[in-house]
């Protein structure tokens, strides 16, 4: 009897050391909720089949980047406590609240409908505004919510958190802090990882080529310049345009190593030309400014040029206007040492996207471009004094100034007889692979 009753003790005690396993296993250390072993277990059994189609899944991204440069380590735990704190206060029973990364919170609530979802994720997304250390946060929004509403089909708890993380990535950084996902917007993320992989097997098979679209003097019409323009020649669909996959490589991080291969193609390009009749022409070649926000930008940017030879000063970094800077601070160091190591600096589509005229203070710009939706309004009054205005003011400024998209025998005549500097677009000059560059100037020079 003895043996027997020792026996059940020690069973017990086996067993609860298990519990006590099995509890730290599901728990985030820091929050005492649930984390992402804990959520993939409910996702699998809480929210099976026939109870699925009742669940919204909230994905609730912090930007812990900004919180830990701007507010320190101790503000980005007491956030993370506040919370955990507020998803446990607005879960119901049988709804899952977990913290899946660092940064990354889910809560799966049950609604009957969209708008009773949406109001429940909006008074979570205000209580979570309230944390005591982002009060003075000036507007700025540190949590993003991508919302999703589960099919019976939804069986893979991996694949919804990483089609809502994508989500939520995309309006970060705007001021929209909540987007509602349909089955259409999530299978786009999957097709956008197909893509990225494409993308990343044509960067590692050199299948992403330079084309150049020159640039001609507005006096002379002799050819002085080109655009250094990305083009992915890819085995299985052909030659693709960078609208189709730039704004993939910024979601995915592959943008520095797409500009960073077509600056050194440009430089390989103008060595190509050293010694010849065409060693004058100089090229620009594009950066994002997220590229521009890296901190080993400058040191990447020498050490890919001092390996070939050619005249440092025909070589030129054009800032793009289709991104914002990750930090700005950082971009503008990188520029000035650009500038230090006799690279130029152009300005890309003045008047769109993110290029503003500010940053013709921000920056040590040697050349403005002229965005072609205000050459496209230059047939009217006051378009066309707003043409003449920013020629003025870039002149003012010590700064150059290409015309960009002229593509008319009319547009042609209009920029002639105005004061820009240069002028690029296919009435001059479509893109063309280097190969077919060389035949094309002489027929200019």
């Amino acid at each position: 009897m003895l043996l027997a009753a020792l026996l059940v003790v020690l069973l017990l005690k086996i067993k609860k050391i298990k519990e006590s396993h099995t509890s730290e296993k599901l728990t985030d250390p820091e929050t005492g909720m649930g984390n992402l072993v804990y959520f993939k277990h409910h996702f699998r059994h809480t929210m099976g089949d026939m109870a699925r189609k009742l669940y919204y899944v909230a994905y609730i991204a912090l930007d812990d980047s900004y919180v830990k440069s701007f507010y320190g380590e101790d503000s980005f735990e007491n956030i993370v406590k506040h919370t955990a704190l507020i998803l446990s206060e607005h879960a119901y029973d049988r709804e899952i609240t977990a913290r899946v990364s660092e940064n990354g919170f889910v809560i799966a609530l049950q609604s009957a409908n969209d708008a009773e979802a949406r109001e429940r994720i909006e008074t979570i997304v205000s209580r979570l505004n309230e944390a005591e250390d982002i009060k003075d946060i000036n507007g700025k929004a540190l949590f993003h919510v991508a919302v999703y509403n589960l099919n019976i089909s939804d069986k893979n708890c991996e694949m919804v958190l990483f089609n809502l993380k994508k989500n939520c990535n995309k309006i970060s950084g705007t001021e929209n802090q909540i987007v509602f996902c349909d089955t259409n917007l999530m299978n786009r993320v999957q097709e956008e990882k197909k893509l990225t992989q494409s993308i990343l097997n044509g960067l590692e098979n050199n299948e992403f080529k330079i084309y150049l679209q020159f640039i001609v003097d507005n006096k002379t019409k002799k050819i002085v310049s080109a655009e250094a323009l990305s083009r992915w020649e890819s085995p299985a669909k052909g030659l693709i345009n960078p609208g189709e996959y730039i704004e993939t490589m910024e979601m995915s991080g592959l943008i520095s190593k797409h500009d960073f291969l077509m600056f050194d193609l440009a430089c390989k390009q103008l060595e190509a030309w050293k010694g010849t009749a065409l060693e004058n022409i100089s090229i620009s070649c594009n950066f994002t400014r997220i590229t521009l926000s890296e901190g080993n930008f400058a040191d990447r940017l020498k050490m890919i040029a001092d390996s070939y030879a050619f005249d440092k000063s025909k070589l030129a970094i054009e800032i793009t206007e289709d991104a914002m800077e990750k930090n700005q601070e950082v971009a503008m160091e990188n520029v000035a040492k650009c500038k230090a190591l006799g690279l130029r600096v152009y300005l890309d589509d003045l008047g769109s996207g993110y290029t503003t005229l500010i940053n013709l203070c921000d920056y040590p710009i040697d050349v403005v471009k002229i965005d072609r939706d205000i050459l496209n309004k230059a047939d009217t009054l006051k378009g066309k004094e707003l043409f003449f205005g920013i020629v003025a003011l870039a002149h003012n400024l010590n700064i150059k100034v290409i015309c960009e998209g002229v593509e008319t025998e009319e547009q042609c005549e209009f920029v002639t007889k105005t004061e820009c500097d240069l002028v690029q677009g296919w009435y001059y000059s479509k893109a063309l692979p280097v190969e077919e560059c060389e035949d094309f100037i002489k027929t200019r020079i």
